[in-house]
């Protein structure tokens, strides 16, 4: 897991997408397009499985910082 990637960033590329329903995390790398490298590698890390809400990719990241 890169280091220097927190929850705080992740949010800001997918706090709005889960208001259309669940998402896999082919769905949450597509909604992270534009993040930089670390934040998507994070990303691809998770299970796939469905997500619901942002409190469910926490629960599979759990050692990732809130922020800096």
């Amino acid at each position: 897991m890169a280091d220097d990637v927190t929850r705080t960033e992740i949010a800001d590329h997918l706090s709005a997408v889960f208001a259309n329903g669940a998402l896999s995390r082919s769905d949450l790398l597509i909604a992270a397009a534009g993040a930089r490298p670390e934040v998507r590698a994070v990303l691809e890390a998770l299970p796939d499985r469905r997500y619901t809400e942002l409190r469910q990719v926490w629960e599979d990241l759990p050692a990732l910082p809130v922020g800096s």
